[in-house]
């Protein structure tokens, strides 16, 4: 199988640049270079203009990439655009390496503060014994604050908490009922997780990956699976439900090695370019990690792309297992990246990928065998829930919930129930505002809330996953083999009529 660096090839949906010139012969490709140094001196000219006549100083670094992002406009490709350069190094970062430099916490906002999700174990900041809710006032002795006034953001937060491994990073925290102090740490390799799991009843194991990143078998997606799977055959595992749902794609080569843990043979994915050196073609080795035996269902959605529907393609089409949930997104094109010195990379999209069929699944997205989704918000509806979200209402009511709980109580609290309780009388002062949501919405985005500000990390919630009950009901009731059978025979019987077609046309 030919491959090159794999590393950088991503499926990400939002990356691509361009190829400018293919000289025809001598003289078009004089005619062209004249007609390019033209435009490069107009460009010139024009920023020249701007800086010496506009009203305002002018930042002409700015107008030159701005000019780079217009170039990559005008492709008119979706996916292809302009990084800058602390977004390339975030990526590298995340997606190709999986690892960085920090203190092992996830923070988002919260009413322009910064708040700790949850300490990852085995880190610094779970070392320190850092909290969920814990507010971080300082980074450094540098003040915290997120508003268009300071113009600080999350992503500066992020750049002041990471750096090289072994420095010192000095963090001021503010706690419950506690007088703010300063918490020095070292900070170390912090990887980046990308897959959760659990063992559900009946020995159905559930492995949700929510990206494909590292950059091969040794960190990253593919290790993280791989020690996932060896864990429930460990514990006896009778089928596998895989989540790809709100995926939004990663690196190649790790969704590659997800689906050859499951296919023993055949084309996994191919891809075709223009130019010959992205052509590729990556087949299944004989050992799979998942035996034949084992029933699979992945759950997909409209959110599922790029890399995860190589994944879902690669199983639908061989057979292995069957979809459930909505048709997916639909990204079957390769982006590589290319670095640009001092102003970040560029991407170009430099293939299309085929599933083992020889499908190209860009624009179009894989059905599912069996369609379901969950239950549709009425339009009204989703304009009242965007309302609410913007205002942080609910945000405000949870944490002062959970604020005033824990003085109660004298200690954070760990039973949504007790909230959920609470949450039909927060409806109706909504309601008496003007703003209608369905008690099922606010439940829902309540407890995602509330696991947040707690600590709590909740692999699955059987109770609102209406794909979910379905994947388990279909292997409890043995239908996933029944189902690939029936697919079978449809393509068999598609297949006969498409040659039957083809003799007709030829008499």
């Amino acid at each position: 199988m030919k491959r090159y660096t794999l590393s950088f090839i991503v499926l990400v949906v939002a990356i691509g640049i361009p190829l400018l010139i293919i000289h025809s012969s001598e003289k078009d490709a004089v005619s062209e270079t004249e007609q390019i140094n033209r435009l490069i001196g107009a460009l010139k000219s024009a920023i020249d203009t701007a800086k010496e006549n506009h009203y305002k100083p002018v930042d002409t670094n700015a107008m030159y990439r701005g000019a780079i992002k217009g170039a990559l406009g005008a492709i008119n490709d979706p996916y292809t655009y302009l990084l800058s350069e602390r977004d390339h190094q975030r990526s590298v970062e995340n997606l190709y390496n999986a690892n960085f430099g920090g203190i092992g916490v996830g923070i988002y906002p919260d009413r322009g503060f910064i708040k700790i999700s949850k300490p990852i174990p085995g880190t610094p900041a779970d070392s320190a014994h850092l909290q969920a809710g814990d507010y971080i006032t300082k980074v450094n002795g540098k003040q915290i604050f997120l508003n268009e006034r300071t113009g600080m953001t999350v992503d500066d937060v992020v750049d002041l908490l990471r750096g090289a491994v072994n420095t010192d990073v000095t963090i001021t925290v503010q706690r419950k009922f506690l007088e703010p102090f300063d918490v020095k740490l070292k900070r170390a390799k912090i990887l980046v997780p990308s897959v959760t799991t659990s063992m559900l009843d009946d020995k159905i194991a559930y492995i949700r990956i929510t990206k494909f990143i590292g950059t091969n078998r040794v960190g990253g997606t593919v290790q993280e699976f791989n020690k996932a799977l060896a864990a429930h055959k460990e514990a006896g595992m009778q089928a596998l439900i895989l989540d790809l749902r709100n995926n939004q794609g990663g690196l190649l080569d790790a969704a590659y090695h997800i689906a050859d843990a499951f296919i023993s043979q055949g084309i996994i994915v191919s891809t075709k370019g223009r130019k010959n050196e992205f052509d590729e073609q990556y087949t299944a080795r004989p050992k799979i990690k998942c035996d034949s035996d084992i029933p699979i269902v992945v759950l997909v959605d409209e959110y599922s792309a790029s890399a995860s529907e190589i994944v879902a393609g690669a199983i639908k089409d061989t057979g292995r297992g069957i979809l459930v949930g909505t048709k997916t997104y639909g990204k079957g094109v390769v982006q590589k990246r290319y670095p640009l010195s001092d102003l970040g990379a560029i991407s170009l999209t430099i293939s299309s990928y085929y599933t083992p069929n020889g499908i190209s699944i860009d624009n179009t997205g894989i059905a599912p065998h069996v369609h379901v989704t969950e239950p549709q918000t009425e339009r009204i509806e989703q304009i009242m829930q965007r309302i609410v979200a913007e205002k942080n209402a609910l945000e405000n009511f949870v944490t002062e919930w959970i604020e005033e709980e824990s003085k109660r109580i004298g200690n954070i609290p760990t039973d949504f129930g007790k909230l959920e309780a609470a949450l039909p009388q927060f409806r109706q002062k909504l309601a008496d505002d003007g703003y209608r949501v369905s008690l099922r919405w606010l439940t829902i985005r309540a407890e995602q809330l509330f696991n947040i500000n707690v600590g709590i990390e909740r692999v699955v919630n059987l109770r609102h996953d209406t794909q979910l009950k379905e994947a388990i009901r279909l292997i409890k009731t043995n239908e996933v083999g029944n189902t690939i059978q029936l697919y079978r025979a449809l393509d068999q019987i598609l297949q006969l009529m498409g040659k039957e077609m083809q003799t007709m046309a030829q008499l």
